[in-house]
């Protein structure tokens, strides 16, 4: 199935998060009405993609269990020049985020349980060293909460967000560029959230809650950034018994991402495999809709208009889910590709 609604011209990029040769930044595109892909840079275990905030060019996050790696590919049409690769300073980086005045990447060093700051170039490119921010912490799941574990970070103006599944926490940060290496990051606040419940990803709504997606918790929960733990909603993100049916028993919620409206929000059931849909319009989120993603450990989201696209890591498709009225109505496959991680649309002129 090729209908996934995108103008004339335009591509998606896809993290291919193998260990093979041809593993790495890929970028897909219909022609003859046909999807084709092609590879355009090489990374083992590219987990998370971004782009510049002016500049075309790619950022990414690679390698799984060991001393992490950043890349920055210039994007010229269906061609990449790399402009930066370089160690992260830690293990496992998964997920990063450039500053609103595009000088500053920020990155999770999920395992090592630091944030990296690479300063930035005019062109995008790397610019000096690698600086490192440790964060500390603990949850009660012992072995995913043994210290501070950052899984995403993001910007709401210019507030650094940075959601720690290892502290149960949402962590404030002002960022100040005059300042030299780690001192550029001030932490100003941190929201502690329910505890156990392992937040991974976070959207905004438009009242100025987050919605988060809690791993180990299987839930999803809703509040304004300094609300004490109480004043959270909570409920739980599926309503398939267990066990899961693939990887582990239990399921581990992955992505959320929003719809257009901010009404909705999709939350990613990896293990269970279903996209659970909520409406989050009201004080406390109301699940609408729970449909299979067709695809194994759903990974990553992206919103294209009428459509939810899915990267289904262990099934090496792309699916695409119909909306309407923006809640899910059907699944199909729209692409094969392999080991899909992450999804980025192509940057708008």
């Amino acid at each position: 199935m090729s209908d996934v609604h995108l103008a004339s011209g335009e591509a998606l990029f896809i993290a291919s998060r193998g260990v093979f040769e041809l593993h790495g930044l890929t970028r897909w595109a219909l022609k003859d009405g046909a999807w084709k892909g092609e590879t355009l840079g090489r990374a083992e275990h590219l987990s998370a993609l971004a782009w510049h905030p002016t500049l075309p060019v790619i950022y990414g996050t690679s390698r799984v269990g060991m001393d992490g790696s950043i890349h920055a590919w210039r994007i010229d049409g269906d061609k990449a020049e790399t402009i930066g690769e370089k160690e992260s300073g830690g293990a496992e980086p998964c997920h990063q985020v450039v500053d609103p005045s595009g000088r500053l990447l920020v990155f999770t060093n999920y395992t090592t349980s630091t944030l990296g700051l690479q300063r930035l170039a005019a062109d995008g490119s790397f610019d000096g060293d690698v600086a490192l921010v440790k964060l500390a912490g603990g949850g009660p799941e012992l072995d995913r909460q043994d210290d501070a574990h950052p899984h995403q970070a993001f910007f709401v103006g210019e507030t650094l967000f940075v959601i720690d599944l290892g502290d149960d926490s949402v962590r404030e940060f002002s960022v100040d560029l005059s300042k030299p290496g780690a001192e550029a990051l001030t932490q100003t606040r941190v929201t502690k959230l329910p505890a156990g419940c392992g937040p991974r990803h976070a959207v905004v709504l438009n009242d100025g809650r987050l919605a988060i997606s809690g791993e180990l918790g299987s839930n999803l929960l809703v509040g304004h950034p300094g609300a004490p733990e109480g004043a959270w909603q909570s409920v739980p993100s599926t309503t398939r018994p267990g066990p899961a049916r693939t990887r582990h028993r239990r399921n581990y919620p992955g992505d959320i991402q929003r719809s257009a409206d901010g009404r909705f929000v999709y939350f990613a059931n990896r293990g269970n495999d279903t996209i659970s849909t909520f409406d989050v319009s009201g004080a406390t989120p109301r699940l609408v809709s729970e449909i299979d993603s067709t695809v194994f450990w759903p990974q990553h989201l992206l919103v294209q208009g009428d459509r939810l696209l899915v990267a289904g890591w262990d099934s090496s498709r792309i699916a695409v889910l119909t909306l309407e009225d923006g809640v899910p109505v059907s699944a199909a496959t729209a692409f094969e590709c392999a080991f899909p991680g992450w999804i980025l649309a192509q940057q708008r002129a």
